[in-house]
């Protein structure tokens, strides 16, 4: 049986610098929440590897989550519901080098509403709002983040 996906397009930058324009596949529901699924939900699911399409060459690959410091999105891809939280400014300093000043829409308990706790109990992939772009930076890439 064959299931529809949605292509979400995207801009890869792996961990030895290589940047990459891809579409991920994207199922019409989410598994975790209602609504359809997004590229986070896919970077944090069980997969060790992601299929994505080269948008160049239209050739369909697999890459590894560990490899991925950063997925630009071209529009804003979260839930209505997340960007009723509250908003922190911060800053962040990527492996890298790359420092950023983004911000991030915590959904934490009140007693757990500090910008490490957020850190610390999200998953592996976090998402980051700025003001020209959208990007999902891997923690395991993120050298530090300053609460602006």
């Amino acid at each position: 049986m064959y299931l529809q996906k949605l292509k979400h397009r995207a801009a890869l930058q792996l961990s030895d610098g290589t940047k990459l324009d891809v579409n991920f596949f994207l199922d019409l529901y989410a598994e975790k929440h209602s609504g359809k699924e997004h590229i986070l939900d896919v970077l944090n699911s069980d997969l060790a590897f992601v299929p994505v399409e080269n948008t160049g060459t239209g050739g369909i690959f697999f890459v590894n989550k560990n490899t991925l410091v950063s997925v630009e999105v071209p529009e804003r891809d979260l839930e209505d519901e997340v960007l009723l939280n509250p908003e922190k400014n911060v800053q962040v300093e990527l492996t890298t080098h790359e420092t950023l000043d983004l911000c991030i829409f915590m959904e934490m308990r009140e007693e757990r509403s500090r910008v490490s706790d957020y850190l610390n109990f999200s998953p592996e992939f976090i998402y980051f709002c700025g003001k020209e772009r959208d990007l999902i930076l891997n923690k395991a890439f993120i050298f530090s983040v300053k609460d602006l």
